[in-house]
């Protein structure tokens, strides 16, 4: 009982300070993907309206040189849509619980007390049940030394208990196992 307390008042601002930037990167995402379909669908139509002209043009006059002029323009548009794609899918990647390791600190776990699920954020609060024991952790780091800070800050504050758990791409393995890399 005299560990509620604290619990609670970390458990509030902890849930204060998450973010949503999964969602947000998704939709850039999404936005870049479309986009660059269209630059692909234009870069093909100006193909084939530049075949269609050197063949009615026997391969030169003016109308040849504005066509690839353009189609080099979009050519350029279509690798810069490629690499904005590729940096949101690294952003994704990087901000996601599916891709490489992540650290947290584990508060307690609980067989008979729970917190309710619909507490849980996906970047400060972790709730996670397995054979009947619910384990209650803080934070979501990539690395090690960051989330033993965390846990030297929490034990300061009374939870003795605190521990570094890991993951890597979603699942929780023994720490060992990721910090022999």
């Amino acid at each position: 009982m005299k560990y509620f307390f604290p619990l609670f008042m970390i458990l509030i601002s902890v849930g204060l300070t998450s973010c949503g930037a999964s969602k947000e990167l998704t939709a850039e995402a999404n936005a870049a993907k479309s986009s660059l379909q269209q630059c692909k669908d234009e870069v093909a139509q100006l193909q084939r309206e530049l075949t269609q002209a050197k063949n009615n043009l026997g391969g030169s006059g003016d109308q040849l040189t504005q066509i690839q002029a353009e189609n080099q323009s979009l050519r350029s548009q279509l690798n810069s849509m490629q690499n904005q794609l590729s940096t949101v899918t690294q952003q994704m990647q990087e901000s996601s619980d599916d891709y490489g390791v992540w650290f947290r600190v584990q508060i307690g776990a609980y067989e008979d007390r729970r917190i309710d699920n619909s507490l849980e954020t996906t970047d400060q609060l972790s709730l996670e049940t397995r054979n009947a024991i619910q384990k209650v952790a803080l934070g979501r780091f990539r690395v090690y030394d960051d989330a033993k800070q965390l846990q030297t800050q929490l034990q300061a504050m009374g939870l003795k208990d605190a521990w570094v758990v890991s993951y890597q791409d979603g699942k929780r393995v023994p720490i060992e196992q990721v910090l022999k890399r």
